[in-house]
């Protein structure tokens, strides 16, 4: 895992609003990622950048949304050993946008949570904090 610093921090850490570009791996058109994760740390926080670069690192090339958003939530919550994790993440498809579809403003949604965030109380504490009206990738 990425550098660590001892913390005694508790509390929810979020990276919000970070773009990421993958690959639809059914069309293999770009997809523009909007991904916001958190974690709740125990002894240990990461360090400040490396959240954005790891869901940069995974967005690459083709894969699912899906697959992108329950691996992110995995590591955040299994190697860095936290209280728990949560992860959103918006993505405009070009294979929906530029093709038939038409689907121009279309975004799909997904999310994980992993822990304590599949309490109620934080999942909603984390969507709130994450999800703005009106939020689009472009």
């Amino acid at each position: 895992m990425a550098k660590t610093f001892p913390a005694k921090y508790g509390e929810m850490v979020i990276s919000k609003h970070n773009t990421a570009f993958g690959i639809c791996p059914h069309h293999l058109l770009p997809v523009i990622y909007r991904v916001s994760v958190a974690y709740i740390p125990t002894e240990r926080v990461l360090g400040l950048s490396k959240m954005s670069r790891l869901v940069r690192l995974l967005a690459r090339g083709p894969r699912l949304q899906e697959d992108l958003t329950h691996e992110l939530a995995e590591i955040l919550f299994n190697k860095l050993e936290s209280q728990g994790s949560a992860v959103y993440v918006e993505g405009l498809h070009m294979c929906m946008a530029a093709r038939g579809v038409g689907a121009h403003e279309a975004r799909l949604v997904t999310s994980a949570v992993r822990g304590v965030f599949l309490e109620i109380a934080t999942r909603e504490e984390f969507l709130k904090l994450v999800v703005t009206p009106h939020t689009t990738v472009l």
